[in-house]
Parts: C-alpha cells; sequence; structure tokens
C-alpha cells in the first residue's frame, strides 16, 4: 500500500503536468513620469498596487492603499510594471513620517511610512489571502498579536564593506532594489547598544591598513553586551590589530575574527560565551548560529508555544528545526521526553551544552537532513504526541507530507513565510488536521516580513 508520501508526490507530479503556464520574458526597463495612479492595496511585499489607464498592473514602492500619487514607471514588464512615489497628491490617513534618514535608499525598512498599527493589520491582511489562495479554512479570529517595539529591537545585523570608485569605501546595507551597499551611519531598528557602533565604524575603518580585506561586519548582542564580527579575507597586520583592540576597549565591543572558511574565534580573548536567558533556562551559541533577531518576540514565542501546547508531563515531542534548543529546552521541563532534530551539526552540538548546563536529562538531539523522507532516520519509528516546526523560509513540505506517520495529535508551526506556511497548511488538512488557533509574530518591525504561530490538532 503506498505511503501517504508516495501518494502526495504522485499527486504533486500530475498538477505540475496539467498547471503549467507559459513563460513570459520581461520587456526592456523603461522610465516615464507623470503617471497619476490610485493605490487599492499594498503587495505581499509591502508596494502600492494601482492599475494604469490600460489596466495594466503597477506595483508603486512608498505607496500607500487609498492614496492618489504620482509615480515614475522604473521597469516595465509583459504583465506589470514597477514604479516609484514621485508625489503623493492624497495621503492616506495611516501615512507617517519615516525617522530614519537612510529610508529612501536602504532596502530595509520598507514599511516605516506607514503607521506601526497599521503594519501589524496588513500582515494579518497577508496571512489570510495566502490561505485563501490555498483553500485553507483560518480561525474566525487570530489570536492577539505578539508585538514588539517599533524600533531598538534588532539584535543581530550584517554590514557590508566595500569600495567603489565613485563612492570610495561604503560600510552599509543594501540599496534598495539593489545589490549595491548604501553608507549607513545610523540604523533605528538596532538595539540601542548597537547604534553608535556604526559611526565609531566609520571613523576606523578608513584608517586601517587592510580595509580592503574585510568582507563584512556582523553586529550582535547577547545577554552581556556588544559584539562585532569582522569577516577578514587575508591576515590582520600587527597595526591594524592593535587599532582593533583599542577601538574595541573603547567601544566596549567584544571583537571576533572570521576567516574564509567560516571560522570564528574571539579576537583578543582565550574565549568567549554569548548568551541569553528565557525563564531559567541560559541559552549558550555561537555567532555563527542561527538567532531570532528579536530577543522581546523571541521571548514571548517560546512562552505562547508552552501555554498553547499545555503539556501534561506524559508527552512525547518532536522538535524539528531545533537549532541550538530555542523551543527544545524549555518545552522539555513539561513532558516526559523532547527529541530536537536540526540540519547542522554546530547546532546540535551546542544543543547538547545547553541541555547539560542547565541539567536537563530528557532531551536528545540529532543532526538530521530534514529535505529526506522522515521515515529513514530511526528517531521517526516511534510516535509522538506534539511535533513542532520551526523551518526556515523554504518551509516544511516534505516533512508535512509525511506527518501522517508520525500520527502527533498537535502541531505547532512557527513560521517566518506565509507562503510556504499556507502551502503545508494544506498538506495537513488533507491529513484531517485543523487549524485550532494562530497569531502573528511581528518579529521584524517596519518591513513587510510576517511570523506566524500556528496550532494543528487532529481530531482523531
Amino acid at each position: 500500500m503506498a505511503s501517504l508520501f508516495d501518494r502526495y508526490q504522485k499527486e504533486k507530479r500530475l498538477k505540475k503536468q496539467v498547471g503549467k503556464k507559459p513563460v513570459h520574458t520581461p520587456s526592456a526597463s523603461a522610465k516615464s513620469t507623470g503617471n497619476t495612479l490610485a493605490i487599492e492595496r499594498l503587495s505581499h511585499e509591502g508596494r502600492g498596487v494601482a492599475r494604469d489607464a490600460q489596466g495594466k498592473t503597477v506595483f508603486v514602492a512608498g505607496a500607500l492603499p487609498g492614496e492618489l500619487v504620482t509615480a515614475q514607471i522604473n521597469h516595465s514588464r509583459n504583465r506589470y510594471n514597477e514604479a516609484e512615489v514621485s508625489t503623493i497628491q492624497r495621503p492616506s490617513a495611516h501615512r507617517v513620517e519615516p525617522p530614519c534618514p537612510h529610508y529612501q535608499e536602504c532596502g530595509g525598512c520598507n514599511l516605516q511610512h506607514l503607521q506601526y498599527s497599521e503594519q501589524v493589520n496588513f500582515k494579518h491582511t497577508m496571512i489570510a489571502e495566502h490561505f485563501k489562495r490555498e483553500h485553507v479554512v483560518l480561525p474566525a479570529s487570530a489570536e492577539p498579536a505578539i508585538l514588539s517595539k517599533e524600533y531598538g529591537y534588532r539584535r543581530k545585523a550584517r554590514l557590508g564593506v566595500t569600495s567603489t570608485k565613485s563612492q570610495g569605501l561604503v560600510i552599509g546595507f543594501r540599496k534598495r532594489n539593489s545589490n549595491k551597499l548604501t553608507p549607513i551611519q545610523h540604523c533605528l531598528v538596532l538595539e540601542p547598544g548597537l547604534q553608535p557602533l556604526l559611526p565609531a565604524l566609520h571613523a576606523l575603518v578608513p584608517t586601517l591598513r587592510g580595509k580592503g580585506n574585510i568582507g563584512h561586519i556582523e553586529l550582535l548582542a547577547d545577554a552581556a553586551g556588544s559584539h562585532a564580527v569582522i569577516r577578514f579575507t587575508n591576515a590582520v597586520t600587527g597595526e591594524d590589530k592593535e587599532k582593533w583592540q583599542l577601538w574595541g576597549e573603547q567601544n566596549n565591543v567584544t571583537l571576533w575574527a572570521e576567516n574564509n572558511h567560516g571560522d570564528v574565534a574571539p579576537m583578543f580573548m582565550d574565549s568567549v560565551n554569548l548568551s541569553y536567558q528565557i525563564g531559567a533556562i541560559n541559552f549558550r551559541f555561537l555567532p555563527t548560529d542561527f538567532l531570532q533577531v528579536n530577543a522581546q518576540v523571541n521571548q514571548a514565542m517560546v512562552v505562547q508555544a508552552s501555554e498553547w501546547l499545555g503539556l501534561q508531563g506524559n508527552e512525547r515531542v518532536l522538535d524539528l528545526f531545533s537549532g541550538f534548543g530555542n523551543f527544545t529546552l524549555p518545552l522539555a521541563q513539561q513532558c516526559s521526553e523532547i527529541i530536537g532534530v536540526e540540519g547542522l551539526a554546530s547546532q546540535v552540538a551546542q544543543a547538547k551544552l545547553n541541555a547539560t548546563d542547565n541539567g536537563i536529562h530528557n532531551a536528545s538531539f540529532y543532526q538530521a537532513d530534514l529535505t529526506k523522507p522522515l521515515t529513514s532516520f530511526a528517531w521517526a519509528n516511534e510516535p509522538f504526541d506534539v511535533v513542532v516546526l520551526d523551518p526556515p523560509r523554504a518551509g516544511a513540505e516534505l516533512v508535512c507530507t509525511a506527518i501522517g506517520e508520525l500520527s502527533p495529535k498537535h502541531i505547532l508551526y512557527i513560521s517566518c513565510n506565509p507562503a510556504t506556511l499556507a502551502r503545508d497548511a494544506a498538506l495537513l488538512t488533507r491529513f484531517g488536521y485543523r487549524i485550532e488557533r494562530y497569531a502573528v509574530l511581528d518579529m521584524f518591525p517596519q518591513t513587510a516580513h510576517a511570523e506566524t504561530m500556528m496550532l494543528f490538532k487532529h481530531p482523531a
């Protein structure tokens, strides 16, 4: 008898054969001015959506629903045009003045011109639209969103470093819709302790003899303070080392060096422990480990995961894409056994250390490629009461096709991409699961990036 996974793969191949559409090659980009457009709604990436006089869809960066704008068309495609606002003839009641001096060029925070409460409403709408497209029924209303500070929330960010003939040395983030960098002296979404490091780096880096050997600089905040991880493409000279050491001391920053192989080590200390705390559990991690960048939302969503699951102490739990134990270890305190599975060996090792450090003995961790069928892994041969999923943006399609074999009563899915969440939810509903509750997790205020926590229950 064919497994659920085999049946799903067969149906997927048939859908691809039936549903193929012709591919249109975009026309060459064009520029024009003086297009007056009425903005109907926001696209899922946060641009205004309008139709021109010919009925062609136009995506307008910087525009909001209800606005009448004059826009400049900067790219003309076969099926749509892309534009930017030139003037706002009739502004939205929800428009606010972006406080960031780099807003017009930086590609990071594309919704600063929208009132924060409306940003959250937009994310609810986006999730609902993706689920409607997949014909998946959501509960009548969402749970209250987990909100963040509007600014000063980001505890990790990577700055590019490059030199160009026109600009010289540039330290900053990518420009909007470009691979080029724009110089960044101030970033309001960084945690307050990291913000002064931007102008300090602009003062230091141009003085270095080996400034051309810097690939990027990652700023990071943990419970103890501020850190900077510098990617060096060549060895650091003695003079530059002295300057870096002095800079670190003056700015109270722990410095790390990363080589071309991705290996990271403290520059001027034998060892450094990076850490954060949730409840009584202390998490140690390395600068190279995946870290939820919003500490406030991360703490609240781990607490909410525990509340929603309501574990009674006798359950077997499987945590997939478990990292270094962000969900695994808090849940271990409330169940009989939990297994964490992660693709990166370094994070599995870190999770085991964190379990030992915190005296947690009912948590086991395994490395596995979760793009392969679960039935190939020994740890998946026993049934689980609960499965927790926290996948990357690509989602957990293969896992969800095999979820029936694991037969959990509850599935808690933490998603960073509403499109793949809706796709995976459609798979789960075919196996009898229903969405019991869901909530927006606003991990990235001022952006169109939407995260979601969703609890599925099987009625059997």
